[in-house]
């Protein structure tokens, strides 16, 4: 991990908060992930699982080497999304136990505006 990286994630969220979301990402086979971010935080994680009846299978109990190199790329993509981010949230779509979509939406906070609807004239 970069010294950009190590900074980013005392920022945005703790090492135990990212070993938290790559676990997440794992248990899920169909399904969603969400980061809610507020005031360059994750605050809150929301899991959202499918059960499809029909595709059920084992799951495999240790790491593989590809997993581990997904699970850095995961960190690493994670990073990139919520960087630079005040608020909105980072989703994360996963289909047959692989991510198949990283969406980000961000907010913006608006102070208030002199002039509007008559207001300051």
């Amino acid at each position: 991990m970069t010294k950009q990286e190590t900074v980013s994630i005392s920022k945005h969220f703790t090492e135990a908060g990212l070993e938290l979301i790559e676990q997440a990402v794992q248990d899920i086979t169909f399904g969603s992930l969400t980061l809610v971010v507020q005031d360059s935080k994750v605050i809150q994680i929301e899991k959202l699982e499918k059960i499809r009846i029909c595709d059920q299978q084992p799951k495999a109990a240790s790491k593989t080497v590809t997993q581990v190199a997904v699970g850095a790329a995961l960190r690493t993509r994670i990073l990139q999304s919520v960087s630079g981010m005040e608020y909105g949230k980072v989703a994360i779509q996963i289909q047959s136990g692989q991510i198949t979509q990283v969406e980000r939406t961000e907010k913006y906070r608006v102070g208030k505006f002199m002039g509007l609807n008559g207001e300051g004239i």
